[in-house]
């Protein structure tokens, strides 16, 4: 299973037990849930050599099978976007996480250089847009 996958599955398992939860006013929650089932969407189109993903990886963060931001990654996570307005999308939220990562106590330091990527835009077969 690829580092981005098991990110991905992470994220939409935080928005099932966010939407699940009671506390943040509604608007609040669907803006949460949203936004993680959209970053979740977004992990799906990155290439594995993603300089984040390789972070997240040399932070031991992969270590188990699975995806563990730590506990700072896991409370950015849990607050995602419960604000009055969104301020952020999927690249800022695995940045953050990275980020966390970083701030982790017991965690190496890592030298990977930092630049955005965006996803690969793929196409999906048998759709298409009518010409007009």
């Amino acid at each position: 299973m690829t580092k981005a996958i098991l990110v991905a599955q992470f994220l939409q398992a935080r928005a099932w037990w966010r939407l699940d939860s009671a506390g943040a006013s509604a608007l609040h929650v669907a803006r949460s849930v949203v936004s993680l089932l959209d970053a979740a969407a977004y992990l799906q189109g990155i290439p594995e050599d993603d300089p984040d993903l390789l972070a997240l990886e040399a932070m031991g963060c992969f270590g188990s099978g699975a995806f563990d931001p730590g506990p700072e990654g896991a409370e950015i996570v849990k607050k995602w976007q419960l604000a009055d307005d969104a301020s952020a999308g999927p690249r800022d939220l695995l940045t953050e996480l990275v980020r966390a990562a970083h701030s982790t106590p017991n965690a190496a330091p890592i030298g990977i250089p930092r630049q955005a990527t965006a996803p690969r835009a793929t196409k999906t077969p048998g759709i298409s847009a009518p010409a007009r």
